[in-house]
């Protein structure tokens, strides 16, 4: 601490006037001292969560969540390329798409997948339906199985998998 020749107060060291009467003070030291040291006669306080003594490298992010997985719980067959869809029915499409745009009216792209009630249920309203309706049940039967087997065809062969073989989705 430096006192004024002046008033007699007390200043801090490299301060070249003074703090009360405005007095230049002598023979100051050199600025840098005092700019490496920080203290200019300020009380320092410190903040909470605070760091003094120089800077700090931001923390790295947190690890990144773990990502959603559907199909966790199935017991898929992978293979090096991934999946094996035609192990799993996909092997299976396009024989149903050309038996339900070929033959839809008779059910027999329901037999191909499995589905005996179904297919039953369509053979019996193209031949009962047919019959008593003068053709009309027959017509309106083989529409539906035409729109099915080009449905079978023009998915592909995971989606047909995960809805007509693991799902069991009978209908459209």
């Amino acid at each position: 601490m430096i006192a004024c020749p002046s008033c007699g107060a007390e200043n801090v060291e490299g301060t070249r006037f003074c703090v009360k009467c405005g007095t230049t003070l002598p023979a100051s030291p050199a600025p840098e001292s005092w700019r490496q040291s920080g203290d200019l006669g300020q009380q320092q306080t410190q903040q909470p969560g605070y760091q003094s003594g120089g800077y700090t490298p931001p923390q790295p992010p947190p690890p990144p969540y773990p990502t959603y997985n559907p199909q966790q719980g199935l017991s898929y067959q992978q293979s090096a390329g991934g999946t094996d869809w035609q192990a799993m029915g996909a092997s299976k499409k396009i024989p149903a798409g050309l038996c339900g745009i070929l033959l839809g009216g008779l059910g027999i792209h329901k037999f191909v997948l499995g589905y005996q009630t179904e297919g039953l249920i369509m053979l019996a309203a193209c031949l009962v339906g047919g019959f008593l309706t003068c053709g009309i049940g027959s017509a309106a039967v083989g529409i539906v199985g035409l729109i099915e087997g080009i449905i079978y065809i023009t998915k592909s062969d995971e989606e047909f998998v995960r809805t007509y073989v693991q799902n069991k989705k009978a209908w459209f």
